[in-house]
């Protein structure tokens, strides 16, 4: 018997509720470790970035601004414990230390992306031959909830796929392109190794610094996807070093990957996947033919394994009976790409605006749908 088939639907306008009474005792060890992570607690009163404006500024899309944050706390919890510690954002790399470190190499400066080499005299045409992989870094603090001390220390080196170029001329003109940063095709990845030559500056920027304090630092690569992109970036390798340490002995890969659904990428990694996701779209397609849906997943992967699952079903001008009903069908038809303990968010939009949501909690065992 389907595990949907088993649970009693409460239904109220506003509410729609499906849990699971015969499946109570959930196999807690069956449950993933990505799932069953914590979340910090924010040390309060809560603190800005001092660097707030620079990340708004230099990384390319919100989707990367949420992915770095929120990725970079998450990978956290395996070196700074949510039990012990509070987290706060970065309090130490300022905008004048950042700032030196995206500036161009040169003699005098500490810049760290790269310096124009042979010069055309043309700045476009320089820029787009020299260009920049530095974005920004993020600082995240962990502070130990009994002394109130910041005991550790997350760092987020950001690296452009595609560097967006704007320069001005010496009479004032502005140009604008595109170059993507890894331009050759030898599988290297030649942003990668570049994020890793200068994270050993950085660390020994900020050992060198007296007023940061000497702990533990946590260090990752992220690079950023294309600006226009419906996916965030990925983050690439970690290391870890302890108190005192100035320099970094090995990274280790981190394997998350995201992908979309349709996508010839998709179908060449998993095609049952691909031919559950591509049944469900059918039959919303199908059943709401007058309102023309159009859908598109989001997956994510950890290890090779699927971690997270999310549907945008885009419905413009939907009225509120529509609504209701888009979400009891959808709601039905979820048991057609119901993973075993992965979690499934679907947003109902209407013109860039979320009016319905639907969630597959795969630890209770519950379905929540509801208008917003």
């Amino acid at each position: 018997m389907d595990m949907l088939k088993r649970m009693s639907l409460f239904i109220t306008p506003l509410f729609f509720l499906v849990s699971c009474s015969n499946d109570a005792q959930v196999v807690e060890n069956d449950i993933s470790s990505f799932q069953e992570k914590e979340i910090y607690e924010i040390k309060q009163p809560a603190k800005l970035n001092v660097s707030r404006g620079l990340t708004l500024s230099y990384i390319n899309n919100s989707l990367n601004v949420k992915e770095i944050e929120k990725g970079l706390m998450d990978l956290s919890i395996n070196h700074f414990s949510t039990t012990k510690f509070y987290m706060q954002e970065g309090q130490y790399l300022d905008k004048n230390i950042i700032s030196q470190w995206l500036d161009r190499k040169s003699k005098e400066g500490f810049g760290l992306n790269p310096s124009i080499k042979n010069s055309t005299g043309d700045v476009l045409e320089d820029e787009k031959n020299n260009p920049k992989i530095l974005s920004h870094v993020l600082e995240q603090n962990f502070i130990n909830k009994e002394n109130g001390k910041v005991e550790g220390i997350s760092l987020a080196i950001s690296l452009n796929e595609f560097y967006d170029i704007r320069v001005t001329d010496d009479k004032g003109l502005i140009y604008t392109d595109r170059v993507k940063v890894d331009s050759n095709d030898d599988n290297v990845n030649d942003v990668e190794n570049y994020g890793k030559e200068i994270a050993e500056i950085i660390i020994k920027d900020i050992r060198n610094n007296k007023k940061i304090p000497n702990v533990p630092i946590y260090l990752t690569l992220y690079q950023e996807s294309d600006k226009y992109a419906i996916l965030p970036g990925i983050f690439l390798a970690e290391t870890f070093l302890p108190e005192g340490r100035n320099r970094i002995d090995e990274w280790t890969d981190i394997d998350i990957k995201n992908y979309t659904f349709p996508s010839n990428s998709l179908y060449s990694l998993n095609k049952d996947t691909y031919d559950k996701l591509l049944i469900f779209k059918e039959d919303i397609q199908e059943g709401f033919k007058h309102l023309h849906p159009k859908i598109i997943g989001k997956l994510r992967y950890q290890n090779g394994k699927l971690i997270d699952l999310k549907i945008d079903i885009n419905v413009p001008l939907i009225n509120e009976t529509g609504l209701i009903g888009l979400l009891q069908f959808t709601g039905d038809k979820i048991n057609t790409i119901l993973f075993n303990n992965i979690p499934i968010t679907i947003r109902i939009i209407d013109q860039k605006q979320d009016v319905g949501i639907i969630i597959w909690d795969p630890i209770k065992k519950q379905l929540y749908a509801t208008p917003i």
